[in-house]
């Protein structure tokens, strides 16, 4: 009897050995990245490794996906077109990867998107970029391998200026990065605050590793606006508010996406991020808002138990979304052929971070869309939501 049980055990111990051999065994589904690792938005890289690896490892302690571990192969793309081109060209002909996610800003994911995933056929996420172009260009599809899981920037308008009588904003001033995201928004916002009763005051452009912003803030300080809606990443946005408070100004603030309250208080200090409004698509410290929220949770609880910064909420989710919508669209086509997965994303209907993922015929999902603020140095979901 007692043998018995013991070769029994001993089966169940060599089946599960041998399930796992086979499942590290088998060759890994190759997934190519750019994002910014070095230059001026290096610090939003770091965030968004950071949080893409917490998703891989998810996945593939899990079974991985369609039985195969998956593997990233991740390259610097500096935030600039000509390298994030040279990065992602070699991970397709070199590295052979089977899908690909990038480049972080418009400029970048525009120049990647039309010279090498369309030229090559191969199934690309974009998980940040927010330029119009980068899905529809005059009414038609530019790269039918894209698909972008951010909204872009009529979406940011649609979503943030019906609120801003109740953010108190009457007239306000655009300051903007000086790249395909802070032109394209300096288009449309304009726009939409006209339908909305809005003044648009003024529109003033920063370089992308500019660090000093006094003569745009002193135009906006001496004019009519009473409110600044401000395109950039986390870092600069910061500098922009140190500066803010360093002129005395009275205008209230609204950042675009990446920036979050630990990041702004702990860069900027608490006095000069105090009361500032800011875009965001995935809210950690509010998982509830979240369909999955007890994911949402783990991924938070998760990402810190790892070692890193909160200041990283503002882009660390979108790496994980970015798989969760790669896994979708693998396990309907059943295979790692890139035209089948292409016509895969397509059926894709899952959850994220961010809200559901589901693709238009432009490649295009609609995620949340969230006004939040700094109330005492901490996040706060403002009033403006009710009725």
């Amino acid at each position: 009897m007692k043998k018995r049980i013991f070769k029994t055990l001993l089966l169940i111990v060599l089946t599960i050995f041998l399930s796992a051999e086979l499942t590290f065994a088998a060759e890994p589904i190759k997934i190519g990245i750019v994002w910014p690792i070095t230059g001026p938005i290096a610090a939003a890289g770091s965030y968004l490794v950071a949080g893409v690896k917490v998703a891989k490892d998810k996945i593939n302690s899990e079974g991985g996906i369609l039985g195969r571990p998956i593997e990233l192969f991740i390259e610097d793309g500096a935030n600039d077109p000509a390298q994030s081109v040279s990065a992602a060209e070699k991970l397709v002909t070199k590295d052979k990867i089977d899908l690909f996610m990038g480049a972080w800003g418009s400029s970048p994911t525009l120049a990647v998107s039309a010279s090498v995933t369309k030229k090559y056929g191969v199934p690309h996420v974009a998980e940040t970029a927010s330029s119009v172009k980068v899905t529809n260009q005059d009414g038609k599809r530019p790269n039918p391998w894209l698909f972008r899981i951010s909204p872009h920037s009529a979406m940011d308008a649609d979503g943030s200026v019906p609120l801003f009588p109740k953010m108190g904003f009457k007239k306000a001033a655009l300051l903007l990065v000086n790249t395909d995201w802070g032109r394209g928004s300096a288009i449309i916002f304009p726009e939409v605050m006209k339908k909305n009763g809005i003044i648009h005051v003024m529109s003033e452009f920063i370089n992308q590793d500019a660090t000093e912003f006094l003569t745009q803030l002193t135009k906006i300080k001496n004019s009519d606006a009473d409110s600044i809606y401000i395109v950039t990443d986390q870092a600069q946005t910061a500098l922009i508010l140190k500066q803010h408070k360093q002129l005395g100004m009275k205008q209230k603030v609204l950042t675009s996406s990446g920036s979050i309250p630990e990041g702004l208080v702990e860069l900027a200090g608490k006095e000069a991020a105090e009361g500032t409004y800011m875009l965001v698509y995935f809210t950690p410290w509010f998982p509830e808002l979240t369909k999955i929220h007890r994911e949402a949770k783990w991924f938070v609880d998760e990402y810190l138990k790892r070692g890193n910064s909160p200041k990283g909420f503002g882009e660390c989710y979108r790496g994980f979304d970015g798989l969760r919508a790669m896994k979708a669209a693998l396990e309907i086509a059943k295979t790692t052929d890139k035209e089948k997965v292409r016509e895969a994303f397509h059926k894709v209907d899952t959850w994220g971070l961010t809200g559901r993922i589901k693709f238009d015929e432009f490649g295009q999902s609609t995620p949340n869309i969230y006004v939040i603020q700094v109330k005492d140095g901490k996040p706060f979901m403002p009033d403006i939501y009710k009725n």
